[in-house]
């Protein structure tokens, strides 16, 4: 299951899964080095590893609809 780092608070980053919705708090030292909010991450064996490409993806989906919701919104 793939999971975005939607926040980090006190060395515990809160997960979301976008499937269903569920939570899960992860400590950050089990965590890549270097990760951050809006990270995809999924579990690999023991650990977690970061999907690149998910989290490109879901970034450029993102900017994509604020892009379009200021275009939509100028006079």
């Amino acid at each position: 299951m793939v999971y975005v780092i939607d926040r980090i608070e006190n060395s515990i980053a809160v997960c979301e899964s976008l499937d269903t919705g569920d939570k899960l708090e992860i400590t950050v030292s089990d965590l890549p080095k270097g990760v951050k909010e809006g990270d995809m991450i999924q579990k690999d064996g023991d650990g977690y590893v970061v999907n690149a490409e998910a989290t490109k993806q879901r970034k450029a989906e993102l900017s994509g609809r604020l892009d379009r919701l200021f275009k939509k919104n100028q006079p």
